[in-house]
């Protein structure tokens, strides 16, 4: 995959997602549709490129969990510790999170927060971020796990495409809500999905 892409080709990339373009990138579970989170415009091209629903938040990829931290310096200990144990994983974790730091992921004081581990994380360290990112797919349509399977008018809107080739998990991300760990409670799976609700009791001390 990166091998296939010159310093050249990433720069292009880069640039293109810095002015607003979407860019189709892989990732351990499945496809995704991706711009720079920082720029509202760019997110609203994602809701109508997808025909998804404006209730529905999009989540935010991230490379390491202080650059999580840089976003959303106020999260609880707890919060945080569970990040350290669930990513880098197929996990996109739910925290607490207003609208500071100029994005506005309309997730109503929460977003979700992906670490996609190597090797198909390696290529956002290569991009601008955090990247705003969900499945590269219509709304209600099945997801994909390589790039010949992202829908032809999903690619035709984007300004670029990255072949990583077949998703290691090939399931979309377990989703767990972290938000009741600040209150003492135990955290929400919410959508059951690449980790096992045991691995992720495991990874928690739980």
């Amino acid at each position: 995959m990166q091998a296939e892409m010159s310093a050249a080709d990433w720069d292009a990339v880069n640039a293109s997602l810095s002015s607003g373009g979407l860019a189709v990138l892989p990732s351990d579970t499945v496809y995704g549709l991706a711009c720079l989170a920082a720029l509202p415009e760019a997110i609203e091209r994602i809701y109508e490129v997808k025909g998804r629903h404006h209730d529905k938040p999009v989540a935010l990829v991230f490379t390491s969990v202080a650059q999580i931290e840089s976003l959303i310096p106020a999260l609880p200990d707890a919060i945080r510790a569970a990040l350290e144990r669930l990513l880098p994983g197929p996990v996109t974790a739910v925290v607490p999170y207003v609208d500071e730091g100029g994005i506005d992921v309309r997730g109503a004081g929460s977003v979700g927060v992906r670490i996609i581990p190597p090797p198909s994380g390696d290529i956002y360290k290569y991009l601008p971020g955090p990247l705003a990112v969900t499945s590269a797919n219509l709304s209600e349509q099945p997801e994909a796990v390589c790039l010949d399977e992202v829908t032809a008018s999903v690619l035709d809107a984007c300004e670029y495409a990255v072949d990583g080739g077949t998703c290691e998990h090939r399931v979309p991300s377990t989703v767990v809500d972290l938000r009741p760990l600040a209150k003492g409670r135990a955290p929400v799976i919410l959508r059951e999905g690449s980790l096992p609700a045991e691995e992720i009791e495991r990874r928690l001390g739980r």
